[in-house]
């Protein structure tokens, strides 16, 4: 009897180990598809900040009468400056929206265009004009965009990869919920389509007062660059960026004066 005991023990003891260690291997498992998942999500954040974009004949921003109505050109609303200029090349040859002059700039690198607004903006796409059937070494090949308050907390939001473009190279920017947004949109939401909350938060532009274009390399490693024009973009007020601003209830706005509430249904 007594032996019988002591193999009963032996056996629940032997399986009670092999349960420890099964669910130790278990937890590790877990452990290294987590760590996994965490990879793959960085790797897409970085994915969708850096891209190759590819230049197209036209802007859309600009001879696209419906994308016209959602998006306007608010460079001439900012201050602009660039790293080095050479002389009768400089902020006027970018802004002149004639693609047969250019910025060439006139130093060592990385080559800075500063776009800086009086007060807080939102962008949602920057656009750029190169040729390099006719600038060859002095085209950018890599771009990187950088938003913030002032020259000393810039950030990259965006890093593009260019090849031999001849065209227009346009660069769509998103951001994240800014804290500094008020908690009402979050409330509006709940009264609109899901699919139009998604857009809205695919399409959510940039809030900054500073934007700056830093070319980081140029092709066949050329010193200096052209850049022939540059557009910057923000959402109208009547488009699509500006609806997840107003107050909606059931996709009507929601008014907020006693004389404007008459209105707010048919009687």
């Amino acid at each position: 009897m007594d032996s019988d005991d002591e193999y009963d023990a032996a056996i629940t003891e032997f399986s009670d180990v092999n349960d420890a260690d099964d669910d130790d291997e278990e937890e590790e498992e877990e452990d290294d598809d987590e760590e996994e998942e965490e990879e793959e999500d960085e790797d897409g954040e970085t994915q969708a900040n850096n891209s190759t974009v590819q230049a197209t004949p036209t802007l859309a921003s600009l001879s696209d009468p419906e994308q016209a109505l959602r998006v306007r050109e608010i460079g001439n609303d900012a201050v602009w400056s660039l790293s080095t200029a050479k002389p009768g090349n400089g902020v006027t040859q970018i802004r002149d929206s004639s693609v047969d002059s250019y910025w060439q700039s006139d130093g060592g690198q990385p080559h800075l265009i500063n776009i800086h607004f009086l007060k807080r903006k939102e962008v949602c796409e920057i656009a750029f004009y190169m040729d390099y059937t006719q600038d060859e070494s002095y085209t950018p090949k890599k771009l990187s965009i950088r938003t913030g308050i002032t020259f000393h907390d810039l950030e990259e939001i965006k890093e593009v990869e260019l090849n031999e473009p001849v065209g227009w190279v346009s660069v769509p920017l998103q951001a994240e919920r800014d804290p500094l947004d008020d908690d009402e949109e979050e409330e509006n939401e709940d009264n609109v389509d899901s699919s139009i909350q998604q857009r809205r938060r695919q399409r959510r532009p940039v809030r900054t007062h500073l934007m700056q274009i830093c070319v980081v390399s140029m092709h066949q490693n050329g010193r200096d660059t052209h850049v022939r024009q540059v557009k910057i973009f923000g959402p109208r007020s009547e488009g699509d960026f500006a609806v997840r601003r107003t107050p909606t209830a059931f996709g009507v706005p929601k008014f907020k004066t006693v004389e404007m509430t008459q209105f707010s249904s048919v009687r």
